[in-house]
């Protein structure tokens, strides 16, 4: 029996995570009337929060969101919590 080579090429495709998972910076006041910024990893489907974490200083927090950007484009959903620590 042959296999068709477009039907393998579709069964081991590569489904990254920013098909699935959005990020974004929030900018959120403490207490104290201070500028934080978060960074907040959430899903498309239903819109929940799967991250929320310090972001630094607004330089930080826009170098952190285009870091997290990239692996969202480069890795798979469970390579994403896998290197973020949202699952072991």
């Amino acid at each position: 029996m042959a296999i068709d080579p477009d039907e393998s090429m579709q069964s081991d495709a590569f489904d990254p995570a920013s098909n699935h998972l959005d990020a974004r910076i929030d900018t959120v006041r403490t207490w104290a009337l201070r500028r934080r910024h978060e960074l907040v990893v959430t899903r498309h489907d239903t819109g929940a929060v799967e991250l929320r974490t310090d972001a630094g200083r607004q330089e930080q927090a826009g170098r952190l969101l285009a870091q997290v950007h990239d692996e969202l484009h480069s890795k798979t959903v469970m390579e994403f919590f896998r290197d973020w620590r949202l699952i072991s």
